[in-house]
């Protein structure tokens, strides 16, 4: 079966064996709808992603702003926790060098405070740590083990602020593809 040509002017394009349309040209998302429409394609169906869409999904992205996300944005009471210093390094955010405040942890084993690793993923995917550098692929997770040993070791810590633990606005990048070769036997 030889593919169908469909002259639109001043676009044209070839059914693949009665499939999905194929670009003989590149074409703009106007050009591919109105082709559509005159084939009777749902666009439901069929998908047009720009070439710089598929490399915001695959680098991650952010939501844009009119105002960049603070520190208040992120909480749900007016109360902030107490900065503590601490000289135990596993209960210190890298970030903010006082004990963490509402930890959490990625899969790399790295945690730090919601407030600061989110406002941290505003402008960087990579864990803070300089000699992890892992890029977050996926949103951090509540650390309770780390959570439960800052309450047991500062017990006069009075800590009345809550956070949301909300990663919305966050597209988080893909993982590379890898393709497989062929070893020679």
């Amino acid at each position: 079966m030889s593919p169908r040509v469909i002259s639109l002017a001043p676009t044209e394009m070839h059914m693949c064996e009665g499939h999905v349309p194929c670009l003989l040209y590149n074409k703009s998302a106007a050009d591919m709808l109105r082709i559509r429409a005159a084939l009777g394609i749902s666009s439901a169906n069929t998908t047009v992603r720009s070439s710089i869409e598929r490399d915001r999904r695959r680098r991650g992205s952010r939501d844009i702003r009119d105002i960049p996300l603070n520190e208040d944005d992120l909480y749900l009471t007016a109360d902030r926790p107490p900065a503590l210093d601490t000289d135990r390094a596993h209960q210190t955010c890298s970030l903010c060098l006082h004990v963490k405040a509402h930890p959490v942890a990625y899969l790399c084993g790295h945690s730090h405070c919601y407030v600061c690793i989110r406002l941290h993923l505003e402008n960087d995917w990579r864990c803070p740590i300089p000699s992890c550098g892992q890029i977050m692929r996926r949103a951090p997770h509540r650390h309770y083990p780390e959570e439960d040993g800052i309450v047991r070791d500062f017990p006069d810590r009075d800590d009345h602020s809550a956070v949301s633990y909300n990663w919305e606005g966050l597209t988080w990048p893909r993982p590379p593809r890898f393709v497989a070769s062929e070893q020679d036997d």
